[in-house]
């Protein structure tokens, strides 16, 4: 129950949270009214009382039609991609798994064992408990049987990545219906990979224009079905103060040509020319080394970073070598999902000028639902996200050429980097205006929760469950 005037989270005139989904606001009308804030609890209770009754007494006359009460069937569904972790796969993996175990009639099946459930809050464990068991039995039956396939009575997702890739386990698991789900950024199928693909049931792209690419090509069993967040971790709140004297510019993803951090880079160089106090934030991990080649390609940067001896990129000594002081930057390395926000929350603003996104831009989407001032390239899943009045767009989209890691590059776009520095002035300059557009992005995210987004995928499934 609310005053007149509350406080700034819980907004002016809504009914709803974005920060609890699961409350229900009751707001005085003017000052000291409480009675009728009193009534309307009142009537809202005696409202989901008699539902609950009609209800009941509906299910207790098909059961005396019947005789008996018949529990709902659980009906499984297998989740071919990894379950945990900082990566986008298992991120998905982990709340699909999180969310179908909130639905009493279905109970995801992991493929693939859970290799970080030390990351994961003790709650979160104890909810996966009851699934652990499957990963183990599944290989165990695989590696019994080397050379057959694995028949299962069940759905079962399977990643797809460019050219509908996934991997040999997901081949040899055969479901009661085989559903891809696909984050693709190459445009170019050949024959043999379309035809592979009609072999799914359903492919349910990352993106619009994910989709739309692989209906072009003639494949009509597509589906659109975004990433979400979660609200629990993703949402605005307060900077920690520790780098109150910093203008801080957070960019985040795997280190490589596709992500962009070439521009982020060259535009970093230019503002914080302008605006000493300038610091990066910067997430850029990469786990596999070899899609970094092609980095410099469009010269903004000089080299490649080296990797230690213990696997680890040298990103602040690169940069230093490209112009940019170790003072800097702020480099946090591979860090647990659940820690992002925190991080997140630090910026003062984040840029994400990404050649391309077969999906929506998993850290950007957090970055949005943290109500941080975004900057976005429009190309690709990028559009799925974007409106100006909830972010920062870069309209500059030129041609980009393609390279040895992609045979097709329609729809990328190549963002100019004086308008990433003009869009980080605009942050600079009006922080009211981008705070603005950092509660509006909020707000737009909570209709893309898992919880929603795992609701969507479901009923593009219904007639297979």
């Amino acid at each position: 129950m609310l005053c007149a005037v509350p406080d700034w989270r819980w907004f002016l005139d809504r009914a709803d949270s974005p920060w609890y989904p699961t409350a229900q606001l009751f707001r005085q009308h003017c000052l000291g009214d409480w009675s009728s804030v009193t009534q309307s609890v009142v009537d809202q209770l005696s409202e989901m009382i008699e539902n609950s009754s009609q209800e009941f007494a509906s299910s207790s006359d098909q059961s005396s039609n019947s005789g008996i009460i018949k529990p709902l069937e659980t009906k499984k569904i297998g989740i071919g991609f990894p379950i945990g972790g900082s990566l986008g796969w298992g991120v998905y993996g982990l709340n699909l798994a999180l969310q179908l175990l909130k639905i009493p009639h279905l109970e995801p099946v992991p493929l693939v064992e859970i290799s970080t459930l030390s990351e994961l809050n003790p709650v979160l464990r104890s909810r996966l408990n009851s699934v652990l068991h499957y990963p183990q039995q599944i290989q165990t039956l695989l590696a019994q049987n080397p050379d057959k396939i694995l028949n299962t009575d069940f759905l079962i997702l399977k990643p797809l990545g460019n050219h509908f890739a996934t991997s040999d386990d997901n081949h040899r698991i055969q479901g009661s219906h085989n559903v891809g789900v696909i984050f693709s950024e190459d445009t170019q199928f050949l024959p043999h990979e379309i035809e592979q693909a009609k072999r799914y049931d359903r492919i349910i792209a990352g993106s619009d224009w994910n989709a739309e690419i692989l209906r072009s090509y003639g494949l009509t069993q597509v589906e659109t079905v975004q990433q979400g967040i979660d609200p629990t971790l993703f949402h605005p709140a307060s900077k920690s103060g520790l780098l109150h004297d910093r203008f801080v510019i957070f960019s985040g993803g795997k280190l490589e040509h596709r992500k962009g951090q070439d521009i982020v880079v060259a535009a970093f160089r230019i503002f914080r020319s302008r605006h000493p106090e300038a610091l990066l934030l910067m997430a850029w991990h990469n786990h596999w080394l070899h899609t970094m080649t092609g980095l410099d390609r469009a010269k903004h940067v000089i080299g490649l970073p080296t990797v230690d001896a213990r696997g680890q990129l040298q990103i602040t000594r690169w940069l230093t070598k490209n112009g940019i002081p170790a003072d800097a930057v702020l480099d946090v390395g591979r860090i647990p999902n659940a820690i992002a926000p925190q991080i997140l929350r630090e910026a003062d603003v984040a840029v994400f000028p990404n050649r391309a996104e077969g999906g929506t831009n998993l850290v950007a989407m957090e970055s949005l639902a943290c109500g941080i001032p975004t900057i976005l390239s429009a190309n690709t899943g990028h559009l799925d996200l974007i409106q100006p009045d909830r972010c920062y767009p870069l309209r500059t989209q030129r041609q980009v050429v393609r390279s040895e890691h992609y045979h097709g590059t329609e729809g990328w776009g190549e963002s100019d980097v004086e308008e990433v520095v003009e869009q980080l002035e605009q942050v600079y300059r009006d922080r009211s205006e981008a705070q603005r557009r950092g509660t509006a992005a909020a707000q737009f995210m909570q209709n893309w929760t898992w919880e929603i987004q795992v609701q969507r995928c479901l009923k593009v499934l219904a007639d297979f469950l």
